[in-house]
């Protein structure tokens, strides 16, 4: 039988992100640092769980309607 696991792993938003989801925000990943993340020491995996650079992001609609307040500029 073969099983497929997932998990999803937050931290702290940029700038962007957070109007929308204001306590945290998927931490993503970087090609080159896949392996690292799956082999690397403690230290190097919660160095990778930092916010991704808002200049490298863009946001689209929809946005949640249930969030009050919320915009995207």
């Amino acid at each position: 039988m073969n099983h497929s696991q997932k998990m999803t792993v937050t931290c702290d938003p940029n700038e962007l992100v957070a109007p929308i989801h204001p306590t945290a925000t998927i931490t993503f990943l970087r090609p080159q640092d896949h392996e690292r993340w799956l082999s690397g020491s403690y230290d190097d995996v919660i160095a990778l769980q930092k916010p991704y650079p808002a200049n490298a992001m863009t946001v689209r609609r929809p946005v949640f309607p249930s969030r009050k307040g919320a915009k995207i500029g």
